[in-house]
C-alpha cells in the first residue's frame, strides 16, 4: 500500500467513525505531514482522493470540509456556478431547465440600484441523487447578453458568458434569507408548507461593473449546508 492510500484509508475511517462530522474541517495537510511524516505532496494526493470520492470539499486557503453527503453545500463568500460546485464535491447532480422567457422586469426584491432592467428569465431545477433540492430564477441583463441558448442554460450558463461569449465576471453581492416555502416551491421541490427555504439572493458584475444578472437561488433548508471561514480581527 502507498503511503498516500494509508492515510486515505485512516482518513475515511474517521469519517465513518464520526471522528470528523459534517461541517467539520480535517486536520491541515501540516499536521498531517507532521502525523505521518511525509511530503506534502502525500498529504495532498490523499485528501484530493477523498475530495474526488465526495467526502469532503478543498476550500482554497481554508482547509477540508467534511461533506454531508445528502446536504449541498453552498459557499456563500465564493463566486462559483452550479456546474462547478457539484464538480468539486463529485456529486450525482442533474440540472432541469423549466423555462427561459425573455423581456421580463426584474422583481423589485433582486435589484439593489436598476429596477427598470429587462432580462432573459431562466428557470432550473437542481437535483442532487435524484431529488430535486434547487431552485434558481437566473435575470440575465439583455443588454449584455441578448438571448439564453436552452443548451447554455442547460449545461452552465457561467461557462457560456465566459468561455463563449467572452465575458469577464468579476464579483456578485449576495444576501442570505430564510423563508417560508412558496407554492412554487412546493410544486416543484414536492415540499410541504412546513418546509423552510434558504434563499440566496445576488448581483453579479463584470469586470467594467455592467450588471450580468440577479439571481434567486431557492434551497430546502433539511438539505442545505453553509461552511465559511471566519477569523477575528484583533484590536
Amino acid at each position: 500500500m502507498e503511503k498516500y492510500q494509508k492515510i486515505y484509508q485512516d482518513l475515511l475511517k474517521d469519517l465513518h467513525n464520526q471522528v470528523y462530522l459534517p461541517g467539520d474541517f480535517l486536520p491541515s495537510d501540516g499536521k498531517l505531514v507532521l502525523r505521518y511524516q511525509v511530503s506534502r505532496e502525500t498529504v495532498r494526493k490523499a485528501v484530493k482522493a477523498l475530495a474526488s470520492d465526495g467526502y469532503v470539499q478543498r476550500l482554497p486557503g481554508k482547509g477540508s470540509v467534511v461533506l454531508d453527503r445528502k446536504h449541498f453545500v453552498f459557499p456563500v463568500s465564493t463566486l462559483e456556478s452550479y456546474r462547478e460546485m457539484v464538480s468539486q464535491a463529485n456529486l450525482n447532480a442533474s440540472n432541469d431547465v423549466i423555462s427561459i422567457e425573455p423581456n421580463v422586469e426584474v422583481p423589485e426584491k433582486l435589484t439593489l440600484s436598476d429596477s427598470s432592467m429587462l432580462a432573459s428569465l431562466v428557470e432550473r431545477r437542481r437535483r442532487v441523487d435524484g431529488e430535486a433540492t434547487v431552485l434558481d430564477y437566473d435575470y440575465v441583463n439583455q443588454e449584455t447578453v441578448a438571448t439564453v441558448p436552452h443548451e447554455a442554460a442547460q449545461k452552465s450558463l457561467f461557462d457560456y458568458f465566459e468561455n463563449q461569449l467572452g465575458l469577464q465576471i468579476d464579483y456578485a453581492i449576495k444576501r442570505m434569507t430564510v423563508e417560508k416555502s412558496n407554492a412554487r416551491d412546493r410544486q416543484l421541490l414536492h415540499v410541504d408548507e412546513k418546509m423552510a427555504m434558504v434563499v440566496i439572493r445576488s448581483e453579479t458584475r463584470l469586470a467594467d461593473n455592467r450588471i450580468l444578472s440577479y439571481t434567486e437561488s431557492r434551497h430546502r433548508a433539511d438539505r442545505f449546508t453553509s461552511v465559511e471561514f471566519a477569523r477575528r480581527r484583533k484590536v
